[in-house]
């Protein structure tokens, strides 16, 4: 096995990761509530849940990182330049990094947010996007791709308080939604570089 498919599995398995992990360890704290807590409140000092949870935060932050990589070969193997795929890896890559630290200093710690490293996630499809433009079969890649840009950041406005839509009631779904978003593009764009072009075997060079 290659290790550019090595890579792009990593990929593959963020979302898997993050919503197991997230899943997973709600088991272990006793009351949690999906719907009205936080995910991170999983991994908090003094609850039973917290290994496991950031643990598991900790592993997928790698696996992004190791995503990154892959996404900077593949997009680069299907002529898309090297401005735009370095872009989309570096975003990518540096919320890998946020969520180590997210794993590392669990809530409270100031420390926990990452220093903001993962909030050019939500331009990152659009990096993705424009490094495709011009790929061959990558039409409905990068559509989606697009869409779900738009997607994440109108999540991110809710998120921080326009139009008062999340409250104390609802704030745990709220952010589950939007982490669907946020993660599950980076397993489908994995996996649609290693299925290659049009769904034929993937010829990519590493």
């Amino acid at each position: 096995m290659s290790r550019l498919r090595v890579l792009l599995i990593a990929g593959v398995a963020v979302p898997i990761l993050y919503f197991s992990t997230v899943i997973a360890s709600s088991f272990a704290y006793p009351g949690y509530s999906h719907l009205t807590q936080y995910a991170s409140e999983l991994g908090m000092a003094g609850t039973r849940s917290a290994i496991w949870f950031n643990g598991g935060i900790f592993v997928t932050g790698l696996a992004a990182i190791a995503a990154s990589a892959g996404i900077y070969v593949a997009a680069r193997n299907e002529n898309g330049g090297r401005l735009w795929p370095a872009l989309a890896t570096v975003s990518l890559a540096l919320f890998g990094v946020g969520l180590l630290f997210g794993a590392l200093f669990p809530m409270p710690d100031p420390r926990h947010g990452g220093f903001g490293l993962g909030m050019g996630l939500h331009l990152t499809p659009f990096f993705l996007a424009i490094a495709l433009r011009r790929a061959e079969g990558r039409r409905r890649l990068v559509r989606y791709l697009v869409i779900t840009a738009v997607v994440m950041l109108g999540f991110l406005a809710v998120m921080m308080g326009v139009g008062g839509l999340v409250t104390s009631a609802n704030v745990g779904l709220f952010q589950r939604v939007y982490a669907l978003a946020s993660f599950s593009w980076i397993g489908i764009a994995s996996y649609a570089f290693l299925t290659g072009r049009g769904g034929r075997s993937a010829p990519y060079r590493m």
